[in-house]
């Protein structure tokens, strides 16, 4: 893969974090019940997980244009 298809799947990663965060905010928006417990949905670690994987083909390309 060339570092600009990374870069985009990339973005396209981001941009799918942000889908994830923004709907549990606007959805369940971290709630907290009576027993001290956070509601959230499985938004919130998809959010998270689909961050990590940016980060990790933001660090891909880079190390692709870097170490060419």
């Amino acid at each position: 893969m060339q570092a600009k298809s990374i870069l985009i799947l990339g973005l396209l990663l981001l941009g799918m974090a942000g889908i994830c965060g923004l709907a549990e905010a606007i959805f369940f928006g971290g709630s907290v019940n009576e027993a001290g417990v956070v509601q959230q949905s499985l938004l919130l670690p998809l959010a998270f997980i689909f961050a990590a994987m940016a980060i990790t083909a933001f660090v891909f390309a880079l190390l692709r244009v870097f170490l060419k």
